[in-house]
């Protein structure tokens, strides 16, 4: 990862700058190596996790498959979202039109595609994703699935969505993509569609858990589903995987029931000796989320922080097999087929350990110097087409100002620091020259959520509940959906989409509890009612 002063990332270590109190955390330092990917080119042709080449499949038949033998399918079925840049067989957008209905509340937009298969082998499902375009600003609209076509078979595909209410009134081009997003892999409508100004959307606010350093127990998990849904919260973000554990059962890195022991209902791996949630368990969080109206989002983080992960697989496979996938300590090597077909497979299993869930967080944070920016972006966009259907989330700090344009608009960009606070003063120079500001990805389109380092983490140690205190009247004086960069007082132009609490796990003083609710919670419902200002 880049954070190499042992400051602050969302997944990584992090220091809180607040008045109140400086905490310093560990050193973590994470070196890439390896060549530049680009869309479609790592993954166009991936070997499955044993080295051999493996044929094109179904996206679906990634989604269903959970297990390590499945990385085969995984592998190909990366191969067939990103081929919108490889020679392998694709599904082409050979024409869009659009028209758009305007009311006083909202603009439904219809479109029709024209899909051609461009290949001389049949083409499996997919789904191609819509976007509102004009001039450098990109707003999705939302998806449709294509069917499987025969050789050189054409279908037309028509729907019809409503223009996001975060896109200014005026005057768009209609763009219709398949496979990992490209700026040239997309066809464009000729005609333009007038959208109108409509209603800002009710913000979409929630609350990150940490449940890979700290084991939450399934009944505190539904508290704290209970918090959100009583005070209007939307979303339960959990973040799975870290470094120091896995905190989900994982056939695909071999953490089983079969492998752990059983206390009082809590599994333990025998390998990291760290607890983590049974599919069952999670999926009992996910039933009472759904009855409560919270989403759940589900974070596996790639390529970085695969620390656990790489120790699990080499208790099931050997250091050697490891060695092919990894670039250091804990990176995944995204220039090794391997590696992308292992992320393929973990996203694969986590859709099947949740499937209710419409979004999956795909972490993408603290990345390493010997990664381009367009390298960066390419993997995210990479596995945003292995997900197909679902909404995709990713941290901001792997995107620099010079890649936004190779985004794919379709990924939710969780807003947490624009330097990764980091204490060295020439480090702090050098990442705002290059990264995007919120400011940036805003005027780009780009749907980002409020994870603001300085107003929304907290790191507990002993639950002093004056820093409690101090923290929620601070926000509620000096926050709110506009801010970015910490208590600069920088400000957007508007509101971004939502926001979250996020609550890290490297400093509990004790496991967490009821104790932990309770000094969370005003926190958490400052958030939601400031937000809903």
């Amino acid at each position: 990862m880049d954070e190499q002063d042992g400051s602050a990332g969302p997944a990584g270590s992090r220091v809180r700058r607040r008045v109140r109190r400086s905490v310093a955390i560990g050193l973590v330092v994470a070196v890439w190596v390896g060549g530049v990917v680009v869309a479609g080119a790592a993954a166009g042709s991936p070997a499955s996790a044993t080295g051999t080449s493996s044929g094109t499949v179904a996206a679906s038949s990634v989604r269903a498959a959970g297990t390590a033998g499945a990385t085969v399918a995984a592998s190909s079925a990366r191969a067939a979202a990103t081929a919108g840049t490889s020679t392998a067989p694709r599904l082409a957008v050979t024409k869009v039109t659009a028209h758009s209905t305007v009311t006083s509340t909202r603009t439904r937009v219809t479109t029709a595609l024209t899909v051609k298969n461009t290949s001389s082998v049949r083409k499996p499902a997919l789904d191609a994703w819509l976007y509102l375009a004009a001039g450098s600003g990109k707003y999705t609209l939302g998806r449709v699935a294509v069917r499987s076509l025969a050789p050189g078979a054409s279908t037309t595909v028509r729907s019809t969505r409503t223009a996001p209410s975060r896109a200014p009134a005026g005057k768009y081009t209609v763009l219709a993509c398949t496979g990992a997003y490209t700026a040239t892999g997309c066809r464009s409508s000729i005609a333009t569609v007038p959208t109108a100004r409509t209603p800002r959307a009710r913000p979409e606010t929630g609350l990150m858990l940490d449940v890979a350093r700290a084991y939450y127990p399934v009944q505190l998990l539904e508290q704290y589903v209970d918090l959100l849904a009583d005070h209007g919260g939307r979303f339960l973000h959990l973040h799975l995987t870290d470094d120091q554990n896995v905190g989900i059962e994982s056939d695909v890195l071999g953490q089983t029931l079969a492998d752990a022991d059983l206390h009082d209902g809590v599994w333990t791996s025998r390998v990291t000796g760290r607890p983590f949630l049974s599919v069952a368990q999670a999926r009992t969080v996910a039933d009472h989320a759904n009855q409560r109206g919270i989403a759940i989002v589900p974070e596996v983080d790639t390529p970085g922080h695969m620390a656990a992960a790489f120790a699990l697989l080499e208790a099931r496979h050997g250091a050697q097999w490891v060695d092919r996938i990894r670039a250091g300590e804990s990176e995944l090597d995204t220039t090794a087929p391997a590696a992308a077909a292992l992320a393929a497979s973990l996203y694969a299993e986590v859709e099947q350990t949740f499937p209710s869930s419409t979004a999956v967080h795909i972490g993408g944070d603290e990345w390493g110097g010997d990664v381009s920016a367009n390298g960066r972006v390419a993997w995210m966009n990479a596995v945003a087409a292995d997900l197909g259907d679902r909404e995709v989330w990713a941290w901001n700090d792997g995107i620099d100002r010079a890649a936004i344009a190779r985004l794919d608009p379709r990924i939710r960009v969780t807003y947490w620091s624009f330097d990764g606070d980091t204490e060295d003063p020439a480090e702090r120079r050098e990442r705002r020259q290059r990264r995007a500001k919120a400011s940036d990805l805003y005027a780009a389109g780009t749907n980002l959520l409020n994870y603001d380092s300085y107003y929304l983490y907290e790191v507990p140690t002993d639950l002093d509940e004056a820093d409690s205190a101090y923290t929620v009247a601070d926000l509620r004086a000096n926050w709110s959906l506009r801010s970015w960069d910490g208590d600069s007082g920088a400000r957007l132009a508007g509101p971004m989409s939502g926001a979250a609490v996020a609550v890290w796990g490297e400093d509990l003083a004790a496991p967490p509890s009821g104790a932990l609710l309770r000094w969370t919670a005003p926190h958490v419902i400052a958030m939601i009612e400031t937000a809903n200002r």
